[in-house]
């Protein structure tokens, strides 16, 4: 039981804690140091700095009531403004001790004040958990990031110039400053100009993926928002939520944005359901499936009844399994063969559904965002994103690890390639120690979702008459279908433009976002704008299909099926 003090976090978590008696700010600097260069987890570095600042505050609380019993410590503490402040204190006791967590120089004086003057320590205790909530996950995110970016460019001295700008200028100034230098003007590695080792010539662009527009020019390759943890930055679309469902009178509205899928495609639906039910009209834009349940039996067993139903469909290796219930492509692989198959379903979840389905063999792939409202007898295409799988540029010189290692948009989820997370399958040891020939772009992953390095760009600019009406006509082939994204893979953006050489992927529902708001140039505020207009669109959506008849599934079938979800996730075999 003794272990846990010979551990280095221990002494660093001892430390943090009782630095913040001395300096919050620097405290805070010291925590993400330690997180960032001797790998202290997040978690804990966090809460030993919040559990600091929180004694802290009653520390010095306590020394306002200890004074009235010492003339000594009355004479160190106690001066004439403090004396005079209990009439403004009375009247303004929240906002007093709300200012004080980002005003540093007025914390102490305003803290024994209110101790001196016996307020209600549980009200105290109340305001200063809640505002150092608050403050205190945000200043250390900043931190966190200035920290990391700058370090890449400057070196472990460029710590110290952070401890100095936040300790010695007030915060609001230093966040000023981040603000202003936030919006891809400055020299981090936010805003490096390409990817290492990234050709940028035009001679080079081959290289890039096939039939998809340069990434040159592309100045920030890893998103401020895409730095917030998700459970955090969907914080404030959790509250729209909440505040939209008031205002329409019900929690699940949403599930009526398409109210003849489950949930209306929030989570949990059958992907193969929804594929199933695109007009007969409209199935030769499709990638080529079909719906397999995994049985109770040996994965052998179920592996003849595959095969026998890919000579039926005409599927032929290599081909994509994926799951019938999954989200931001969890559990997708590419199989190249019998052995590679037999492989996914031996780890498949039994008696959980997956789907088989023809690969389709272009780089391009896009979401499609469609929309319509159910008065009106056409919808269109809202958002068109681009999206990029992860890949890394050879330089003839370093492993393909260093390369993916030291380079700001792969070296964010290296923990994926590197075989570190159990969600992907990653490179083998064998290739990760090979060395790429110079300008050889290797690709790091199947999927390109954002989740694991993929890059997406707004393409709103390649929606033509021609391609709204083309997928307007898709989506009216789905009974009810009024809201989503059609995920697709293409052949070039000129085909794209004139609605031919493409294939549907995948449909998501009510669900899915108008990720064009991922790119990673859009800046935070238009983010949120972008997927708060979205939300609204959908509760619009929905509270027409209420108004003709529809019913919201009830609450706890909303949070079973997500519920299911997560637990299915858990279960599935890594993607490719």
């Amino acid at each position: 039981m003794f272990d846990i003090f010979l551990h280095s976090w221990f002494w660093h978590c001892v430390g943090l804690f009782f630095l913040t008696f001395v300096q919050e700010d620097a405290a805070i600097v010291a925590a993400s140091f330690a997180m960032v260069e001797y790998g202290l987890p997040p978690a804990i570095a966090f809460f030993s700095i919040y559990f600091g600042i929180i004694t802290g505050d009653l520390f010095i609380y306590g020394l306002g009531r200890v004074a009235q019993k010492s003339n000594w410590l009355r004479s160190k503490v106690i001066g004439p403004k403090v004396d005079k402040a209990k009439d403004w204190l009375d009247n303004n006791f929240v906002w007093a001790v709300a200012v004080c967590r980002i005003t540093p120089t007025l914390l102490f004086p305003t803290y024994v004040a209110i101790g001196w003057f016996r307020m209600p320590v549980k009200r105290f205790i109340l305001v200063t958990v809640i505002t150092s909530a608050i403050y205190t996950p945000i200043v250390f995110f900043l931190v966190t990031l200035i920290g990391e970016s700058v370090l890449y460019k400057l070196g472990y001295w460029a710590w110290g110039v952070i401890l100095l700008v936040v300790v010695l200028f007030p915060l609001r100034k230093a966040i000023l400053s981040f603000t202003k230098t936030g919006n891809g003007e400055n020299t981090s590695a936010l805003t490096l100009p390409f990817f290492n080792g990234l050709p940028n010539d035009q001679k080079n662009h081959k290289k890039q993926h096939r039939g998809m527009p340069s990434l040159k020019g592309l100045k920030r390759l890893v998103s401020f928002a895409e730095r917030i943890p998700n459970g955090l930055f969907y914080i404030p679309v959790g509250l729209r939520w909440i505040i939209l469902s008031i205002r329409y009178g019900n929690m699940t509205l949403p599930t009526l944005a398409n109210p003849l899928i489950e949930t209306g495609g929030f989570w949990g639906e059958s992907k193969s359901a929804t594929l199933g039910d695109i007009g007969k009209d409209q199935q030769k834009w499709m990638a080529g499936y079909f719906p397999y349940k995994r049985t109770s039996r040996l994965a052998e067993v179920d592996l003849q009844d595959v095969l026998f139903k890919m000579s039926e469909t005409g599927i032929e290796f290599p081909l994509v399994a994926k799951p019938d219930i999954g989200w931001q492509g969890f559990g997708v692989r590419k199989v190249d063969d019998e052995e590679a198959l037999l492989n996914y379903l031996t780890i498949y979840p039994k008696n959980e559904s997956l789907l088989i389905q023809q690969l389709i063999p272009f780089d391009g792939e896009a979401g499609v965002f469609y929309a319509r409202m159910p008065n009106e007898e056409h919808g269109k295409v809202f958002s068109l994103t681009l999206r990029y799988f992860p890949y890394v540029v050879g330089d003839g010189i370093s492993t393909l690890r260093e390369l993916i290692q030291h380079n700001p948009r792969t070296g964010f989820k290296a923990k994926y390639f590197l075989g570190k997370n159990p969600d992907h399958l990653g490179l083998s040891a064998e290739r990760l120690e090979s060395v790429p020939g110079e300008d050889e772009m290797v690709r790091l992953a199947f999927i390109g979702s954002i989740r694991i390095g993929g890059i997406y760009r707004d393409a709103r600019y390649l929606i033509t008459p021609e391609l709204s009406a083309r997928f307007d006509e898709i989506a009216r082939s789905i009974p009810e279908f009024y809201y989503g994204r059609f995920d697709i893979r293409f052949k070039s953006t000129e085909d794209l433009k004139v609605a031919e050489g493409f294939s549907i992927i995948e449909i998501n529902g009510a669900g899915s976002e108008p990720i064009h708001a991922w790119d990673p140039e859009v800046s935070l505020i238009n983010l949120y704008r972008e997927l708060f207009k979205a939300q609204s669109l959908m509760f619009r959506i929905a509270a027409q299909n209420r108004k003709r008849g529809f019913k919201t599934e009830g609450i706890l079938k909303f949070i079973k099926a997500a519920k299911k979800q997560n637990k299915l996730i858990k279960l599935y075999p890594p993607a490719g």
